[in-house]
């Protein structure tokens, strides 16, 4: 993984389960080598791949929009007397995997090519 579960617990402050929080993060690190074609093996060290600082950093990113963000989806307007919110459309111009765009610039400079 990534990251652990006591790790993400220092950036995210959350109800959820270690449990849940632990399968969260085996998601997303398989979503990074999928999206990325990249396994990191150029950052193994004694035998375990070491994360770059900005992927933990992406992957704790994500997680907080997942656990804040995701039941906001689809609403584009909401307005209750003077207080307005308006959320972003996710269409696939402005999303990838179901994250938008902008949360996975950080994967950039390690995709591969896939031939």
């Amino acid at each position: 993984m990534i990251l652990t579960v006591e790790e993400l617990r220092r950036y995210i402050d959350t109800d959820e389960t270690d449990e849940v929080l632990a399968l969260w993060l085996e998601t997303m690190t398989q979503m990074v080598h999928n999206y990325t074609h990249n396994n990191f093996q150029k950052y193994m060290v004694d035998g375990l791949i070491v994360y770059p600082a900005d992927v933990k950093m992406g992957v704790v990113n994500l997680l907080k929009w997942e656990l804040e963000s995701r039941d906001k989806i689809g609403v584009a307007s909401e307005t209750i007397s003077r207080h307005s919110v308006t959320y972003f459309d996710m269409n696939g111009d402005n999303s990838i995997m179901g994250y938008p765009k902008s949360l996975l610039g950080f994967l950039k400079p390690y995709m591969k090519a896939r031939f």
